[in-house]
């Protein structure tokens, strides 16, 4: 009977239990070099050892191997190497075991003699050491040592560890992507960031995207030393809003990742937006006489709109030209809608005073607006202070003015920094307004009447 077993040697050793061990003494290994190329290096021994093997009726003797092949690291492990088991031979009889390298090893052969039990069994382990010397195949051949004509041929093999490296894990790969909702014009233009892992080290992938049978897009890229990847797959054509997957492939490992959902969606269409409103003034009357403007339920009306809610608004009234009125500024807040207002007029009885020309500035956070009014007899936007033919006003000017100890009647207006609030009908704007602040208009008298009055 023959068997073929194949494993790494390097030195067989036998220690018998119902042998008697024999080493044969050192020889060439087959296939030996010529003595000009023989190295120094001493031949590998192979040993033995006598073991146990469990009974079996056997109908016809057998010697059989435990191993065809095994590793070098096997091969040298007394504890493993390959068993020589006779079955069924002829119980107390002796038996020679011949081990002999066949591939050219540096190894010597090894004779050795197993002794069969009562039952007509033996077992022997051959082996040699952990080193690249036994890499080869050995024959084995046992012969009945009294009939030459019983004769028993095996083989088996050593084979060698063929790297040292760790074997590379096999290619499980995983993808991510960095977007898993985007639009077709974002798809087209920027394509969808994808990372994976897992991948063979060093071996090419290819990223698709779309269906299994319709892909919208590739890319093909090297994964590195850790086998990770990454790169973008763009879409060739707008596609239509719905569902597609993005999936990696590994050419190396002809396999793929598990695909990634992504949503390709609708584009978002911005309703058009209504600028904002500018800020705008409103002076009302423009033109106003000079009885009107000291009437607190008339005088001037300065009205400003589309104001931040809640921010500061300036308003600052200054006389043209010569003028013994000065300049005059106050300040409120817009109110929820972004509205305010100040009713401008003059408390003293010289209405005269405030005869002329005036400039209006309004700040409303980073606008400024402007206009102007003037007080002038020639006004029909008033009405008069009773007198029909204008002349009161004038008499009583002078009255007053005799009366406070003026020169003439020629003391200064003057706009004070305080007043009353305002509830009225706004003059020429249509416009009820509510809670603005209104400034009087005054004329402080002077003891020197050219002296200006200030505001």
């Amino acid at each position: 009977m023959k068997k073929l077993a194949l494993a790494p040697a390097v030195a067989i050793a036998i220690t018998g239990l119902a042998a008697s061990p024999v080493i044969a003494a050192p020889e060439a290994p087959a296939s030996a070099a010529s003595s000009d190329s023989q190295t120094t290096t001493a031949p590998g021994v192979l040993k033995a050892r006598a073991g146990s093997i469990e009974t079996h009726a056997e109908k016809e003797p057998v010697v059989t191997l435990s191993a065809e092949k095994l590793s070098q690291a096997d091969f040298g492990d007394e504890d493993k190497g390959v068993d020589v088991n006779g079955l069924g031979l002829k119980a107390d009889h002796g038996y020679d075991i011949i081990v002999s390298p066949q591939s050219g090893q540096n190894v010597n052969k090894l004779t050795t003699t197993a002794t069969t039990d009562s039952e007509g069994t033996f077992s022997h382990k051959i082996y040699g050491a952990d080193d690249t010397a036994y890499v080869g195949t050995y024959s084995v051949t046992v012969n009945d040592t009294k009939d030459s004509n019983i004769s028993y041929q095996m083989t088996f093999e050593v084979t060698g560890d063929e790297s040292d490296e760790p074997e590379a894990p096999a290619a499980d790969p995983k993808i991510s992507v960095a977007d898993q909702e985007l639009t077709a014009e974002e798809l087209q233009k920027d394509g969808i960031k994808v990372e994976g892992e897992g991948f063979t080290p060093d071996g090419e992938v290819l990223l698709v995207g779309g269906t299994a049978q319709s892909p919208f897009g590739t890319a093909t890229v090297k994964a590195d030393e850790n086998g990770k990847v990454s790169g973008t797959v763009k879409s060739e054509t707008a596609l239509e809003p719905g569902e597609y997957s993005v999936w990696g492939a590994d050419q190396e490992a002809d396999t793929t990742s598990e695909p990634v959902k992504v949503t390709v969606v609708e584009e978002e269409t911005e309703e058009p937006t209504t600028p904002a409103a500018e800020a705008e003034l409103t002076v009302s009357p423009k033109t106003v006489s000079p009885a009107d403007f000291i009437d607190k339920d008339k005088g001037v009306t300065l009205a400003v709109e589309n104001c931040e809610p809640g921010e500061d608004v300036e308003f600052v009234v200054n006389p043209k030209g010569d003028s013994n009125v000065t300049a005059y500024e106050n300040t409120t807040k817009a109110d929820d809608e972004g509205k305010a207002s100040v009713n401008v007029y003059g408390t003293s009885s010289d209405a005269s005073a405030y005869i002329g020309d005036y400039d209006v500035t309004v700040t409303c956070g980073d606008a400024e607006l402007t206009g102007e009014f003037s007080v002038s007899d020639d006004a029909n936007a008033g009405g008069s202070d009773g007198d029909e033919d204008g002349n009161d006003g004038a008499d009583d000017k002078g009255n007053e003015g005799d009366a406070d100890g003026a020169d003439n009647g020629n003391g200064g207006g003057d706009l004070p920094r305080t007043g009353t609030e305002l509830t009225g009908l706004v003059g020429g704007a249509g416009l009820l307004l509510i809670g603005g602040i209104s400034v009087a208009l005054t004329m402080r008298r002077k003891k020197a009447a050219q002296d200006p009055s200030e505001i």
